[in-house]
């Protein structure tokens, strides 16, 4: 997973590149010989209905409804040879052209009904040199016909710098977004690593602890029951941390369903405080709670979030000095709770890493309990967050009420 940002960066630079030279061989290939052939095709039918014979009349000729008219037809120029060269317009670059063109059929048997290229710095020519039979002259009628289609040549070299200037820049914003979305999954991949690094390492310490305990009672060195009662302090501390690990990838994966329910949040405070009591009691800790008279009701999965709320409390009973105060505030849009020990609070630079996974502050012990909670919390739509008071740390939890 090592440098993903700069594979993501060249694949968008080579798709750039080819998205580009596939434009520029359908632009300057594809497309002019198109208008050639339309050019070709055009001139083809002009001459064709140049020599039917068809009677002179006052009124406009009339044309076939069903023959389609090619779209480069009104383009046509038609160059007169009979009598000497007579310009169809007095403009200087047309009439040089249209010289070059004589000079260019002069020097060539060119075979009449043919169409051929000619081409100049600003211009491209399809002509065609025709003959028409007519009544009143004894030899036939020689002129050429020519379409330019060098407007349009020049229009595509444009439209290439044009397209150039907008990939360019397209490109460097994929690139930019690229990038960063590289730079997102390394750190992502880096992290998920950091993370089955530290659970192999947690697993790793109460699974000794268990060995190291069985193979005493094995040898006859150790009492079987202090033995027996590490062992199985250990093995609920490793179930703990096998329950929180799948509860997390599961919220990881999208796929941890709440199973909610209206309850009064006080009730489920009280049974966060009775689940930790034996603990606070041997340490001699005293949790004090501050709660409503009123009922705070809130819609929950109370199985869960009772396991946020005990978390934080058994974090807290590892710090306090002798006092841990639990407090329950609500308005008419949320409740807010509030866990408060007596401790020496949380180093400045611990706050900002207090919810990561396995992190370890100066003081404190890895694990994966205060990144569960944080979690939990946001499932419930509310939020978290930890500092320090006037004593100790503090840490305060706002979840929707119900009514």
């Amino acid at each position: 997973m090592k440098n993903i940002k700069l594979r993501i960066v060249y694949l968008i630079l080579c798709s750039a590149l080819l998205l580009f030279a596939l434009f520029m061989v359908a632009v300057n290939l594809v497309i002019p010989a198109h208008f050639v052939r339309e050019a070709k095709k055009a001139l083809i039918s002009e001459a064709a209905y140049q020599n039917r014979t068809i009677p002179y009349t006052d009124d406009e000729p009339i044309y076939d409804e069903d023959e389609e008219e090619n779209f480069l037809t009104p383009s046509i120029v038609f160059l007169e040879l009979d009598d000497g060269y007579r310009p169809n317009t007095w403009n200087r670059d047309t009439y040089r052209l249209e010289k070059k063109l004589l000079e260019y059929c002069n020097g060539r048997d060119l075979s009449l009904n043919q169409c051929y290229t000619f081409k100049t710095d600003r211009h491209h020519l399809i002509f065609m040199s025709v003959q028409e039979e007519q009544d009143d002259r004894e030899k036939p009628y020689t002129y050429i016909m020519y379409i330019d289609i060098g407007p349009i040549t020049r229009y595509i070299v444009t439209l290439n710098w044009a397209f150039f200037g907008v990939l360019l820049v397209i490109s460097f914003i994929m690139c930019l977004l690229g990038f960063r979305f590289g730079r997102d999954i390394e750190k992502e991949a880096e992290r998920q690593q950091t993370f089955f690094q530290n659970a192999s390492h947690e697993l790793k310490t109460p699974l000794m602890a268990i060995q190291g305990y069985a193979e005493g009672i094995q040898a006859g060195v150790t009492d079987t029951g202090s033995a027996a009662e590490v062992i199985l302090e250990e093995s609920d501390r490793m179930t703990e941390l096998v329950d929180e690990l799948l509860d997390i990838s599961k919220i990881d994966m999208g796929r941890q369903q709440l199973t909610l329910s209206e309850m009064d949040i006080r009730e489920l405070l009280y049974d966060s405080i009775r689940a930790v009591e034996p603990t606070a009691a041997a340490g001699g800790i005293a949790i004090v709670p501050d709660f409503p008279e009123t009922p705070v009701i809130v819609n929950c999965d109370d199985t869960r979030l009772r396991r946020a709320i005990t978390n934080i409390l058994s974090n807290g009973i590892r710090y306090a000095r002798s006092e841990l105060r639990l407090t329950c505030r609500t308005d008419k849009r949320h409740v807010t709770i509030r866990i408060q020990d007596d401790g020496d609070g949380i180093a400045e630079e611990d706050l900002p890493h207090i919810f990561d996974r396995f992190y370890m502050g100066k003081s404190g012990k890895s694990g994966i309990g205060l990144a569960l909670t944080k979690e939990i919390i946001h499932l419930h739509k509310g939020t978290i967050r930890a500092y320090n008071g006037d004593s100790g740390a503090v840490f305060e939890i706002s979840i929707p009420v119900s009514r």
